[in-house]
Protein backbone atom coordinates (compact mmCIF):
# COMPACT_ATOMS: atom_id res chain seq x y z
CA UNK A 1 0.00 0.00 0.00
CA UNK A 2 2.78 2.44 0.92
CA UNK A 3 4.66 1.68 -2.29
CA UNK A 4 1.45 2.24 -4.27
CA UNK A 5 0.94 5.61 -2.58
CA UNK A 6 4.48 6.73 -3.31
CA UNK A 7 4.31 5.71 -6.96
CA UNK A 8 0.87 7.20 -7.42
CA UNK A 9 1.84 10.51 -5.83
CA UNK A 10 4.84 10.80 -8.14
CA UNK A 11 2.74 10.26 -11.26
CA UNK A 12 -0.25 12.31 -10.11
CA UNK A 13 0.63 15.00 -7.48
CA UNK A 14 -3.03 15.96 -7.06
CA UNK A 15 -3.73 12.53 -5.59
CA UNK A 16 -2.07 13.62 -2.34
CA UNK A 17 -4.95 16.05 -1.80
CA UNK A 18 -7.86 14.01 -3.16
CA UNK A 19 -10.89 12.82 -1.19
CA UNK A 20 -14.62 12.45 -1.55
CA UNK A 21 -16.86 15.55 -1.69
CA UNK A 22 -19.07 15.70 1.36
CA UNK A 23 -22.52 15.73 -0.19
CA UNK A 24 -24.73 15.82 2.90
CA UNK A 25 -26.57 12.62 2.04
CA UNK A 26 -25.19 9.12 2.31
CA UNK A 27 -25.42 8.32 -1.35
CA UNK A 28 -25.92 4.64 -2.12
CA UNK A 29 -27.11 3.54 -5.53
CA UNK A 30 -29.74 0.90 -4.86
CA UNK A 31 -30.33 -1.41 -7.76
CA UNK A 32 -28.10 -2.15 -10.69
CA UNK A 33 -30.38 -3.68 -13.28
CA UNK A 34 -30.16 -2.39 -16.83
CA UNK A 35 -32.52 0.28 -17.97
CA UNK A 36 -35.06 -1.26 -20.32
CA UNK A 37 -36.54 1.86 -21.88
CA UNK A 38 -36.07 2.84 -25.48
CA UNK A 39 -33.45 5.27 -26.72
CA UNK A 40 -29.91 6.00 -25.50
CA UNK A 41 -29.14 4.77 -22.01
CA UNK A 42 -25.96 6.67 -21.07
CA UNK A 43 -26.34 10.15 -19.59
CA UNK A 44 -22.68 10.58 -18.63
CA UNK A 45 -19.29 8.94 -19.10
CA UNK A 46 -16.33 9.23 -16.75
CA UNK A 47 -13.33 7.55 -18.29
CA UNK A 48 -14.44 4.00 -19.13
CA UNK A 49 -17.41 4.17 -16.75
CA UNK A 50 -20.92 5.04 -17.82
CA UNK A 51 -23.80 6.55 -15.85
CA UNK A 52 -27.01 4.94 -17.06
CA UNK A 53 -30.25 6.84 -17.31
CA UNK A 54 -31.74 4.47 -14.74
CA UNK A 55 -28.96 5.29 -12.26
CA UNK A 56 -29.55 8.97 -12.87
CA UNK A 57 -33.32 8.75 -12.39
CA UNK A 58 -32.93 6.78 -9.16
CA UNK A 59 -30.43 9.35 -7.87
CA UNK A 60 -32.86 12.18 -8.62
CA UNK A 61 -35.60 10.34 -6.76
CA UNK A 62 -33.39 9.91 -3.70
CA UNK A 63 -32.44 13.58 -3.58
CA UNK A 64 -36.03 14.71 -4.17
CA UNK A 65 -37.18 12.43 -1.35
CA UNK A 66 -34.48 13.78 0.95
CA UNK A 67 -35.52 17.39 0.38
CA UNK A 68 -39.20 16.54 0.68
CA UNK A 69 -39.11 14.28 3.75
CA UNK A 70 -36.01 15.38 5.67
CA UNK A 71 -35.76 19.08 4.87
CA UNK A 72 -39.53 19.57 4.37
CA UNK A 73 -38.92 21.45 1.12
CA UNK A 74 -41.34 20.82 -1.71
CA UNK A 75 -40.33 23.75 -3.89
CA UNK A 76 -36.77 22.74 -4.78
CA UNK A 77 -36.15 23.34 -8.46
CA UNK A 78 -35.75 20.29 -10.64
CA UNK A 79 -32.50 21.79 -11.96
CA UNK A 80 -31.08 21.67 -8.42
CA UNK A 81 -32.03 18.04 -7.90
CA UNK A 82 -30.69 17.23 -11.35
CA UNK A 83 -27.30 18.79 -10.62
CA UNK A 84 -26.98 17.15 -7.21
CA UNK A 85 -27.72 13.73 -8.66
CA UNK A 86 -25.35 14.16 -11.59
CA UNK A 87 -22.52 15.52 -9.43
CA UNK A 88 -22.84 12.59 -7.02
CA UNK A 89 -22.76 10.04 -9.84
CA UNK A 90 -19.78 11.67 -11.55
CA UNK A 91 -17.96 11.79 -8.21
CA UNK A 92 -18.65 8.10 -7.69
CA UNK A 93 -17.28 7.18 -11.13
CA UNK A 94 -14.27 9.47 -10.61
CA UNK A 95 -13.30 7.42 -7.58
CA UNK A 96 -13.45 4.29 -9.73
CA UNK A 97 -11.08 5.92 -12.21
CA UNK A 98 -8.73 6.74 -9.33
CA UNK A 99 -8.90 3.18 -8.00
CA UNK A 100 -7.94 1.90 -11.46
CA UNK A 101 -5.02 4.32 -11.72
CA UNK A 102 -3.67 3.02 -8.41
CA UNK A 103 -4.17 -0.59 -9.49
CA UNK A 104 -6.43 -1.34 -6.52
CA UNK A 105 -8.27 -4.66 -6.40
CA UNK A 106 -10.83 -6.53 -4.31
CA UNK A 107 -10.40 -10.27 -3.83
CA UNK A 108 -13.37 -12.67 -3.88
CA UNK A 109 -12.76 -13.34 -0.17
CA UNK A 110 -12.83 -9.62 0.68
CA UNK A 111 -16.09 -9.27 -1.20
CA UNK A 112 -17.70 -12.26 0.53
CA UNK A 113 -16.54 -11.10 3.97
CA UNK A 114 -17.93 -7.61 3.44
CA UNK A 115 -21.36 -8.94 2.45
CA UNK A 116 -21.78 -11.38 5.34
CA UNK A 117 -20.87 -8.61 7.79
CA UNK A 118 -23.66 -6.29 6.61
CA UNK A 119 -26.50 -6.07 9.14
CA UNK A 120 -29.04 -5.70 6.31
CA UNK A 121 -28.62 -9.37 5.45
CA UNK A 122 -28.59 -10.80 8.98
CA UNK A 123 -31.31 -12.57 10.93
CA UNK A 124 -30.75 -13.03 14.65
CA UNK A 125 -27.30 -11.55 14.20
CA UNK A 126 -26.16 -14.09 11.61
CA UNK A 127 -25.92 -13.80 7.81
CA UNK A 128 -28.84 -15.65 6.21
CA UNK A 129 -28.27 -16.62 2.53
CA UNK A 130 -31.96 -17.14 1.82
CA UNK A 131 -32.92 -13.80 3.38
CA UNK A 132 -30.11 -12.19 1.37
CA UNK A 133 -31.55 -13.49 -1.90
CA UNK A 134 -35.15 -12.60 -0.96
CA UNK A 135 -34.21 -9.04 -0.02
CA UNK A 136 -32.34 -8.55 -3.27
CA UNK A 137 -35.24 -9.99 -5.25
CA UNK A 138 -37.58 -7.53 -3.53
CA UNK A 139 -35.33 -4.76 -4.85
CA UNK A 140 -35.31 -6.28 -8.33
CA UNK A 141 -31.68 -7.29 -8.11
CA UNK A 142 -29.81 -10.52 -8.74
CA UNK A 143 -27.00 -11.55 -6.37
CA UNK A 144 -24.47 -11.13 -9.20
CA UNK A 145 -25.67 -7.55 -9.78
CA UNK A 146 -25.47 -6.64 -6.10
CA UNK A 147 -22.06 -8.27 -5.74
CA UNK A 148 -20.76 -6.23 -8.68
CA UNK A 149 -22.09 -3.08 -7.02
CA UNK A 150 -20.56 -4.03 -3.68
CA UNK A 151 -17.25 -4.80 -5.40
CA UNK A 152 -17.20 -1.27 -6.83
CA UNK A 153 -18.06 0.23 -3.43
CA UNK A 154 -15.12 -1.59 -1.84
CA UNK A 155 -12.75 -0.32 -4.52
CA UNK A 156 -13.95 3.23 -3.88
CA UNK A 157 -13.52 2.77 -0.11
CA UNK A 158 -9.93 1.64 -0.70
CA UNK A 159 -9.21 4.67 -2.86
CA UNK A 160 -10.64 7.02 -0.21
CA UNK A 161 -8.63 5.33 2.54
CA UNK A 162 -5.44 5.49 0.52
CA UNK A 163 -5.84 9.21 -0.14
CA UNK A 164 -6.89 10.08 3.41
CA UNK A 165 -3.79 8.33 4.76
CA UNK A 166 -1.46 10.64 2.85
CA UNK A 167 -3.38 13.92 3.12
CA UNK A 168 -1.99 16.44 5.59
CA UNK A 169 -1.97 20.18 6.16
CA UNK A 170 1.24 22.09 5.50
CA UNK A 171 2.97 23.93 8.39
CA UNK A 172 1.64 27.22 6.98
CA UNK A 173 -1.89 25.86 6.92
CA UNK A 174 -1.57 24.55 10.47
CA UNK A 175 -0.41 27.99 11.57
CA UNK A 176 -3.47 29.48 9.86
CA UNK A 177 -5.66 27.09 11.85
CA UNK A 178 -3.91 28.10 15.09
CA UNK A 179 -4.26 31.81 14.33
CA UNK A 180 -7.96 31.40 13.57
CA UNK A 181 -8.51 29.44 16.77
CA UNK A 182 -6.64 32.06 18.79
CA UNK A 183 -8.82 34.83 17.35
CA UNK A 184 -11.93 32.92 18.37
CA UNK A 185 -10.69 32.34 21.92
CA UNK A 186 -11.87 34.88 24.49
CA UNK A 187 -9.13 37.11 25.87
CA UNK A 188 -7.55 35.58 28.94
CA UNK A 189 -9.12 32.17 28.34
CA UNK A 190 -7.21 28.96 27.79
CA UNK A 191 -7.01 27.76 24.18
CA UNK A 192 -9.81 25.33 23.35
CA UNK A 193 -8.05 22.22 22.06
CA UNK A 194 -11.33 20.63 20.95
CA UNK A 195 -12.20 23.70 18.88
CA UNK A 196 -8.68 23.65 17.41
CA UNK A 197 -9.11 20.04 16.26
CA UNK A 198 -12.53 20.82 14.78
CA UNK A 199 -11.13 23.78 12.85
CA UNK A 200 -8.21 21.68 11.63
CA UNK A 201 -10.59 19.01 10.38
CA UNK A 202 -12.64 21.61 8.50
CA UNK A 203 -9.49 22.91 6.79
CA UNK A 204 -8.48 19.36 5.88
CA UNK A 205 -11.89 18.47 4.44
CA UNK A 206 -11.95 21.65 2.38
CA UNK A 207 -8.50 20.87 1.01
CA UNK A 208 -9.55 17.35 0.08
CA UNK A 209 -12.72 18.64 -1.56
CA UNK A 210 -10.74 21.10 -3.69
CA UNK A 211 -8.44 18.28 -4.72
CA UNK A 212 -11.30 16.11 -5.96
CA UNK A 213 -12.68 19.05 -7.89
CA UNK A 214 -9.23 19.56 -9.44
CA UNK A 215 -9.07 15.87 -10.35
CA UNK A 216 -12.48 16.03 -12.02
CA UNK A 217 -11.45 19.20 -13.84
CA UNK A 218 -8.39 17.32 -15.10
CA UNK A 219 -10.60 14.49 -16.35
CA UNK A 220 -12.83 16.98 -18.15
CA UNK A 221 -9.84 18.76 -19.68
CA UNK A 222 -8.63 15.44 -21.07
CA UNK A 223 -12.08 14.77 -22.47
CA UNK A 224 -12.62 11.90 -20.04
CA UNK A 225 -15.90 13.29 -18.69
CA UNK A 226 -18.84 13.60 -21.07
CA UNK A 227 -22.32 14.73 -20.04
CA UNK A 228 -25.18 14.09 -22.47
CA UNK A 229 -27.28 17.10 -21.52
CA UNK A 230 -30.07 16.17 -23.93
CA UNK A 231 -30.82 13.03 -21.88
CA UNK A 232 -31.08 14.74 -18.48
Amino acid sequence: MLRTMREGSQRHPWILWLILITIGITFVIVGAWDYQGSGPNTVAEVGPYKVSRQEYLRAKQRYAKFYREQLKQDDVKDETIQQLALDALVTNKSWRVLADQFGLAVSPQELADSIVKLDDFKKDGVFDPQYYQRLLAANRMKPSEYEKQRHNELLIEKAKLLVSEVTTLTPAELQEVKDLNDRQTLEGAEPDLKAFEQTKMQFLLQKKQRALQAFQAELRARGDVTIHEELL
